[in-house]
């Protein structure tokens, strides 16, 4: 009789080793991605929302812009979040027999993301876990909720953090004052009205600092606060970018009108990007003549 106790107990636990194996295997299992799209795969998106412009970025020659509604270099980090998309793990597939489009939001979509040609409608939330109905191939994914920033109606965020393109070469910059501009010999910078106490070092610190420039965040321009100080910076190629100097404090802020973004800079960079000073230079001017 004690044989068969012990017998039985080995085989209870072994069951219940046996079990606890099976569930932790079916807990870490993952779900199948939203999209089979790798991220070098995705050359196209698109993003639609009611009562707002089309938002269309395309991937050329390794580097992602805007095409719509604005023409702009795309930010790459931001443009993650449309790769991250693709890759969001389906918790639960529903067909569309089962489920009542209208209980879950998508029979009027909140908003449309398009991945190369596949069309991800998003409806509402699952009330349990916060989890996102999405219609996509035919039938509705469950998912965690996508972070919303680079996939909402402003495109501002998915504007590249950088005032010029990479690789810009400055030919100009003017100032309401001022204008600096690359001399003949493509070396040194000749300054418009010329000044003796700024020397070639703070001439080209100040380029390198509006080439070099990365804002800390962008936000969509209101019309009606494009007002400030006009800065024209012009490339070798000819390519001219004017932006418009909103506020020095408590942040330095630049604005380009022409797409409609203001940038948000470090204060620190008020000196460099918009002061063209030579503190050696000034302060043995300022010294009195023996």
């Amino acid at each position: 009789m004690e044989r068969l106790k012990l017998n039985i107990g080995l085989v209870v636990a072994a069951l219940g080793l046996g079990a606890a194996v099976y569930f932790s295997q079916k807990k870490d299992e993952q779900g199948p991605p939203l999209l089979p799209i790798a991220a070098d795969a995705l050359t196209r998106v698109s993003l639609e929302h009611p009562g707002s412009p089309t938002v269309k970025l395309e991937r050329k020659d390794g580097h992602w812009k805007i095409t719509e509604p604005v023409l702009a270099d795309a930010d790459p980090f931001e443009v993650n979040a449309f790769i991250d998309l693709a890759k969001q793990e389906v918790k639960k597939s529903l067909e569309l027999n089962s489920v009542s489009l209208k209980d879950l939001a998508l029979d009027v979509p909140a908003y449309t993301v398009v991945l190369n040609d596949q069309k991800i409608q998003f409806g509402g939330l699952e009330p349990i876990l916060s989890r996102r109905y999405l219609l996509v191939g035919g039938k509705v994914a469950l998912v965690d909720d996508p972070p919303a920033e680079a996939l909402d109606a402003d495109y501002s965020d998915l504007v590249s953090r950088a005032l010029l393109p990479t690789g810009s070469e400055i030919q100009s910059i003017e100032f309401t004052d001022h204008k600096i501009v690359k001399s003949a010999d493509g070396k040194t910078w000749a300054l418009t009205p010329e000044d003796e106490n700024v020397g070639s070092d703070a001439r080209q610190k100040l380029t390198d600092s509006w080439k070099n420039a990365r804002a800390l965040w962008n936000a969509a321009l209101p019309k009606d606060s494009a007002k400030g100080d006009p800065v024209t910076v012009t490339l070798k190629s000819g390519t001219a970018f004017k932006f418009i100097i909103i506020e020095r404090d408590p942040q330095l802020v630049i604005a380009r009108p022409d797409i409609g973004v203001s940038y948000t800079l470090s204060k620190q960079l008020v000196d460099e990007m918009l002061k063209v000073k030579d503190s050696e230079a000034g302060a043995k001017a300022a010294q009195p003549k023996s």
